[in-house]
């Protein structure tokens, strides 16, 4: 009957699907522990001797408190210290459900005693060769460069020399300036006291002329043009009288600090200067 013929045909089938394979071909992995700073790249290259193998069936990380395979997904994150890195050892019948077993013969200290992989790049004997005359060159290039730079300095330091060195004092502009330095003091010496009244300083500058710098001396207070400078504009007026006509004060009184500074200048070159 059509029943009949029904249930031998799903007694058939259920005898089909139980002779069928219960699972796929497997693999069976030699698993070692993961230390600390370790990736994927380099724990495949170190125990497939490729790191194109990372994402291969072949090496796999395993978490063993799961007794599962880490997905692959998750390769560039960090790996725990408690996961494991496995690669196939031989292809066997077994169900793909079933978690991988670590090999009894791979001890932990056999795997910790593996090569650490440092991250210096490998260079061959010809690049290594070629580096070293380029830092002989930078060497002497750094040195060339400082010694331009110390002769420039040495050639600025001469040359500042000669332009800053004080010129000669023409013979008739100093006489004229020591005359005018003893016409000036002769009033202001004290004969109880040896120390001289005044301290005096002689400059040649630009267009003939001579600045004659006066200080008070020890203990004194003129000359000064604060509280004295009708005093030493009329001290002045009377040395130029000393002097004669021969010599003339080319610019007004100045004062620098306890200095007075007088310019002085011989007549005949402002004549000159005057035609």
């Amino acid at each position: 009957t059509s029943c009949n013929r029904r249930r031998r045909a799903a007694l058939l089938l259920s005898l089909l699907l139980c002779g069928a394979p219960l699972g796929a071909e497997a693999q069976e992995f030699v698993c070692s522990p993961i230390a600390r700073g370790d990736t994927v790249a380099r724990l495949a290259l170190r125990l497939t001797g490729s790191s194109r193998a990372t994402y291969s069936d072949a090496f796999q990380i395993r978490d063993p408190a799961r007794g599962m395979f880490v997905p692959k997904s998750q390769y560039r994150r960090p790996l725990s210290t408690d996961w494991e890195a496995c690669v196939a050892s031989e292809r066997v019948d077994a169900p793909l459900a079933e978690p991988p077993t670590p090999a009894p013969s791979l001890s932990p200290a056999i795997a910790t005693a593996a090569p650490a992989i440092t991250s210096a790049p490998l260079t061959d004997d010809a690049t290594s060769g070629a580096a070293a005359p380029a830092t002989g060159s930078t060497s002497a290039v750094v040195i060339g460069a400082i010694g331009s730079a110390v002769a420039a300095m040495l050639v600025f330091c001469v040359a500042a020399g000669v332009l800053l060195a004080p010129r000669p004092v023409p013979a008739a502009l100093r006489r004229a300036g020591e005359d005018f330095v003893n016409a000036f003091a002769q009033p202001l010496v004290d004969s109880s006291s040896a120390a001289p009244p005044i301290r005096t300083r002689l400059r040649f500058i630009r267009q003939g002329q001579l600045e004659i710098s006066i200080a008070p001396g020890a203990g004194r207070r003129y000359p000064n043009l604060v509280d004295h400078k009708r005093n030493v504009e009329y001290d002045v007026r009377r040395v130029m009288r000393i002097v004669g006509a021969h010599v003339v004060v080319s610019d007004r009184l100045r004062a620098s600090g306890k200095w007075v500074r007088v310019r002085i200048r011989l007549a005949h070159q402002e004549q000159a200067g005057g035609r």
